[in-house]
């Protein structure tokens, strides 16, 4: 009993380690998969369940349903084997988040450690992204100074992360860090001794705060601003135009949430965009905005990445060509025109329709119904609480998911691609406020001390 325990405890941990080494090595051994599992039935051992039940729980097993098929059909399974370690993974974190995250302490130290995740990945983007693509404007004398900690990774085509793969990753971070930042949150100093705790994550986070100087833990606020300000000049590096876009789009979002009159920004970007329109730079600014980021970029290009897509769903509607093989497939049964037969075209350019391409219609619909459940959680948990702190939060989560929806318009992330991770932990808090704001089932939570205003 006490060594399952432990396995419980140690459950976002160990997958956290898994995780990494999935990230340097593109392989998840079988011993893995195995202590995964045994964490599962220590769970139903200690607790009598395998897991909470959510909304979330019938897409979920139509997605994982169809990984195999997927796989089945793949003629480059190297390719597809990768995103559906992916995929497995991102849906164990979700349920291991919202199995671990019993309490409203247990938030509050969540929101903590995922402001550290979100400058882990921050930095991460500065010190090992491949900088020498092609970009909008030419700042070498940048460029050529920043350092370089980050190669190696599987896959990459120069070593390091992909500008546009960083600039998507950063659309969930910077809205969610700018609605914290903009919040009223403060940590309660009185409340230094926290309850007794069954996860590894809230015990060291209660030796952190105990440790932690008084100027560290009184002042959240500013350490979520400085997570916010390194989110934001990484994503202008990337000079990422769909990251650009959709950081905008939910930056505005937290503007009119904080202040109505903002909206007016709505009205004006309207005017200006009939106007460019009306004078004859509409095709110039689509053009801008949709030409790839290759030596061969331009709306045509675009719009032939597209069609190929469509393509391919209409002769593969049920299975999909398999997960992340998108480019080996398009050259081999649909040539470019404009592309050249080496060139690297990944994916669809379009969230959507990258799924739909990737694990047929099924896996579309179960996808789609994942984005209306997390938008009908995050509605209702909104409702139901008056709490700032926690609307801010649930702010937070919802602009940062639409701007990688806006992101995803003109480009995407691949089912299973490896910092699409956060897909699922934006899933995972949402299902949790949800259940804890709502009636509708779970246990019940705990009304216990700790930091309470933190989120």
């Amino acid at each position: 009993m006490i060594v399952a325990r432990w396995l419980v405890r140690l459950e976002i941990p160990i997958l956290t380690a898994i995780y990494v080494y999935f990230v340097i090595s593109d392989q998840v051994p079988l011993a893995a998969f195995g202590l995964l599992l045994l964490i599962w039935l220590a769970r139903w051992w200690t607790t009598k369940r395998l897991t909470l039940t959510t909304p979330f729980d019938l897409p979920i097993l139509l997605l994982l349903a169809w990984l195999p098929l997927s796989l089945s059909v793949s003629i480059y399974t190297w390719q597809s084997l990768p995103k559906v370690y992916g995929v497995i993974l991102g849906v164990t974190f979700f349920y291991a988040i919202v199995n671990t995250i019993q309490s409203r302490r247990d938030l509050s130290w969540a929101v903590f450690w995922l402001v550290v995740v979100c400058a882990a990945i921050s930095f991460a983007g500065l010190v090992g992204t491949d900088w020498a693509q092609n970009k909008i404007i030419s700042a070498s004398f940048i460029y050529d100074r920043l350092p370089r900690f980050i190669q190696g990774i599987p896959r990459s085509i120069a070593g390091g992360f992909a500008r546009n793969g960083v600039g998507g990753t950063l659309t969930f971070v910077v809205p969610l860090l700018a609605s914290l930042s903009l919040a009223r949150i403060k940590w309660d100093a009185d409340e230094r001794r926290p309850t007794r705790t069954n996860s590894l994550f809230q015990r060291s986070s209660a030796w952190l705060w105990r440790s932690a100087p008084q100027s560290v833990r009184v002042q959240f606020k500013f350490i979520v601003m400085a997570a916010f300000l390194l989110a934001i000049g990484t994503l202008a590096l990337t000079q990422s135009r769909g990251g650009l876009l959709g950081a905008a789009v939910g930056l505005l979002g937290v503007a009119i949430w904080r202040e109505r009159r903002f909206a007016w920004l709505l009205v004006i970007g309207a005017i200006g965009l009939a106007v460019l329109v009306a004078t004859g730079y509409g095709n110039a600014l689509v053009n801008f905005v949709l030409q790839m980021d290759a030596r061969s970029g331009t709306l045509a290009s675009r719009m032939e990445v597209w069609q190929r897509g469509l393509m391919m769903v209409q002769d593969y509607p049920f299975t999909g060509i398999g997960i992340g093989t998108y480019n080996s497939i398009a050259h081999l049964l649909y040539p470019f025109f404009i592309a050249a037969p080496d060139e690297v075209v990944a994916h669809a350019h379009n969230n959507l329709l990258e799924v739909a391409v990737d694990v047929g219609i099924p896996g579309l619909i179960a996808y789609i119904a994942l984005l209306t459940g997390f938008v009908v959680a995050a509605t209702r948990a909104y409702r139901a609480t008056i709490d700032t702190g926690v609307r801010a939060l649930i702010v937070g989560l919802g602009l940062g998911m639409l701007a990688h929806q806006v992101f995803g318009l003109t480009d995407a992330f691949i089912l299973g691609t490896k910092p699409g991770v956060l897909l699922w932990v934006f899933f995972a808090f949402t299902m949790v406020i949800y259940r804890q704001q709502t009636t509708d089932g779970g246990p019940p939570f705990e009304s216990v001390g700790g930091p309470r205003s933190a989120v």
